[in-house]
């Protein structure tokens, strides 16, 4: 028999069951019921690296779609304005709605067509003005929003809330890291984003988690002991991308052990303890060790004296340990926040933003700072 590993361990990559996410679904499914203005439509979504902000994007896409609506999905980085009126020209049902707009026999709001792809308002009027008679919608989705410039966040802002005033049907959610987030709504001329539904993607209940990996492996065809379950629950500390990453390697010993064999595999507590071994070990090298690298001594010295801290420890805390002041140290931290390493938990306190990154730092104490010269 054939079998596939289920469990995908790639960036963005939808997994075979979105766990822990029901809230956020069920407020958008709220959301395109309820109508224009409806809280669910407008929804921005934080949470550190890892924490499945571009899959739940991808969801909450296809559930716009499977309703008939019309979706965009755009990130952040880059040309957002123009990107988002291309991606809005190249759809089909867009080109229909612009012929319409062009004829004489159009309605007043049907005729207001986009002069050019630089006419970012006019494009996003015509296609939901155009949806909105059809009795559907569209919904725009901004990725990594962190990254977007803030003259373009203000321009789409500007454009949706006109839409939302005009009683058509808009939607519009945005994610990325929580203090990205923040700096972009305490801009200006921003206000109406503020009014956003905020969904933190905190970690996920270890009792869904232990479920989702019982139920997942079962569909592939694979049994699991229940302490070997336990175990790789356990691992993935309720972390969107460490689910993925256990289940994948706990998965793939399992399979490589007994793929001769006849019967159904079932995942026992050595399969477990050798696939958490191997997530673990990608894990460090694929995120712990990428997010840290080139990163400035200053910067490695702040994080290091954090691991030998509590979880949440103030700044000031940290300068004492370095003998260094909270100024000096400002931009260092602000570095670490922006690269998503740490996150602030309330003003002048901070804590590790990534599972298992306290550990790692601990661990490779020595390595890291050997890389410096020391």
């Amino acid at each position: 028999m054939q079998y596939q590993n289920p469990f995908k361990p790639t960036a963005g990559k939808m997994p075979p069951a979105l766990v822990g996410r029901e809230k956020v679904t069920d407020d958008f499914l709220e959301g395109l019921a309820n109508g224009e203005g409806a809280p669910g439509r407008l929804m921005r979504i934080t949470g550190p690296r890892g924490s499945g902000k571009t899959v739940l994007l991808s969801e909450l896409a296809s559930i716009a779609e499977d309703e008939g609506w019309l979706v965009v999905n755009v990130s952040g980085s880059g040309d957002l304005l123009a990107s988002l009126s291309r991606r809005l020209m190249r759809r089909s049902l867009f080109s229909e709605i612009a012929f319409k707009a062009q004829s004489p026999l159009a309605s007043i709001e049907a005729r207001r067509g986009p002069a050019s792809l630089d006419d970012f308002e006019s494009i996003l009027e015509c296609a939901t003005r155009g949806m909105t008679k059809r009795g559907k919608g569209l919904l725009v989705t901004i990725d990594e929003v962190q990254d977007a410039s803030r003259d373009d966040i203000r321009e789409i802002a500007t454009a949706v809330q006109f839409m939302i005033r005009e009683n058509q049907n808009i939607a519009l959610v945005f994610a990325g890291i929580a203090t990205g987030v923040l700096d972009i709504l305490n801009g200006k001329s921003v206000t109406f984003l503020r009014r956003a539904k905020p969904e933190e993607l905190d970690a996920i209940p270890l009792d869904e988690v232990r479920d989702s990996l019982r139920d997942t492996i079962a569909n592939s065809g694979f049994k699991i002991e229940e302490e070997a379950l336990a175990l790789a629950t356990d691992a993935t500390q309720g972390y969107a991308y460490l689910i993925q990453l256990v289940g994948y390697h706990v998965w793939r010993t399992a399979w490589l052990r007994g793929r001769r064999d006849d019967g159904v595999i079932v995942i026992s507590v050595d399969d477990a303890t050798r696939g958490v071994a191997a997530a673990r070990d990608e894990f460090k090298s694929a995120v712990l060790e990428a997010t840290i690298t080139g990163l400035p001594k200053t910067a490695i010295d702040f994080i290091l004296a954090m691991s030998e801290t509590r979880d949440v420890v103030s700044t000031s805390k940290i300068a004492s340990m370095l003998k260094r002041t909270t100024g000096y140290l400002s931009p260092y931290r602000r570095q670490l926040i922006s690269r998503q390493v740490i996150e602030q938990t309330a003003p002048g306190y901070v804590t590790f933003s990534i599972p298992l990154m306290k550990e790692y730092l601990a661990e490779e104490r020595a390595s890291i700072l050997s890389r410096y010269g020391e």
